[in-house]
């Protein structure tokens, strides 16, 4: 059996060789036509959402065409890009060995999970169309974890069938080309398949590491984009075959491989900002969990960015 993968979609060789390198998020930055922003830039945002039109308000027709486009094309675009700052709490064998180092890094970590519960709770409450009323955005782990294990699982499953259109519909963009390329390279002779063993380290996994949400520009009728970051834990086979006479799967000898893998999955969607509807959930790709040293390099570029976006204002 292989040894235990910390994170990636490693269960697959074409993602940890020169297809991972395509797809790695975690040296994606922010598209220069994205307005992602964090903190307090993130709450005024909202405040300006706020003033956006009640979601029981009728448009006319053409805005709401307008809006539809709009969040055609965010979908397409800005749902690749992983959001700076996203912190992936690593297992604690991986923490710093210093007392002082592990307590900076362990302060990170709840300042960054206070900042993402309090940026929700301001998502959540400004969708209520009146103080009273219920909130028209729910925010579910469990449904997050749901649809990631679901998503992940049909990704998989396309990448060994070569189905190239689950592929397309279940990945963001930027992930889809590279494994449609794998698909096209792969011999047509060459018959894969992946299955699911079973879902292990259940009392811990699967489990929600990171959950964001932002407004993609300023403008109050600007799509949000909702970013979760789903960890899984499996047993997963994958093996190759060949078709008998009776169209029965054979196994080669010798192509069967077991994993036990901890896959840190990254899934996201666009939502409306008038109606709070959120559009079809993409595996964006996966990330490693966060090394305390480049942690700190990622939390300077993400002030820049803040202070970058409090001059333009």
């Amino acid at each position: 059996m292989a040894s235990v993968s910390r994170s990636g979609l490693g269960a697959w060789g074409v993602l940890s060789s020169q297809a991972s390198a395509r797809i790695s998020p975690r040296v994606v930055r922010v598209a220069p036509t994205c307005f992602f922003s964090t903190s307090a830039a993130l709450a005024r945002s909202v405040r300006r959402a706020n003033r956006a039109p009640a979601r029981d308000e009728i448009r006319s027709p053409s805005a709401q065409i307008a809006q539809q486009k709009l969040n055609q094309k965010v979908t397409s675009n800005a749902i690749n890009v992983i959001f700076p700052g996203t912190f992936v709490r690593p297992p604690w064998d991986q923490w710093p060995k210093d007392f002082s180092s592990r307590f900076a890094f362990f302060r990170t970590w709840v300042t960054v999970k206070a900042r993402e519960a309090a940026t929700k709770f301001a998502m959540v409450h400004s969708s209520r169309p009146r103080f009273f009323k219920r909130a028209a955005l729910k925010t579910s782990n469990p449904l997050a974890i749901l649809t990631a294990k679901g998503l992940h699982r049909s990704m998989m499953e396309a990448l060994a069938s070569g189905d190239k259109d689950t592929i397309r519909k279940v990945c963001a963009s930027k992930l889809a080309l590279p494994l449609q390329a794998t698909i096209d390279n792969r011999p047509k002779d060459k018959l894969m398949a992946w299955e699911l063993v079973e879902y292990t380290k259940t009392w811990f996994y699967p489990t929600v590491l990171s959950h964001k949400l932002s407004p993609i520009e300023k403008s109050k009728d600007a799509p949000i984009i909702e970013q979760v970051v789903v960890a899984i834990s499996s047993k997963q086979r994958r093996y190759q075959y060949v078709l008998g006479a009776d169209g029965e799967r054979k196994k080669l000898a010798g192509t069967e491989k077991e994993m036990d893998i901890i896959e840190n999955i990254v899934i996201g969607c666009v939502v409306d900002p008038h109606t709070w509807q959120r559009d079809e959930w993409r595996i964006v790709g996966s990330m490693k969990a966060t090394d305390p040293n480049e942690w700190k390099e990622e939390e300077r570029l993400v002030k820049m960015v803040e202070h970058s976006e409090a001059m333009k204002r």
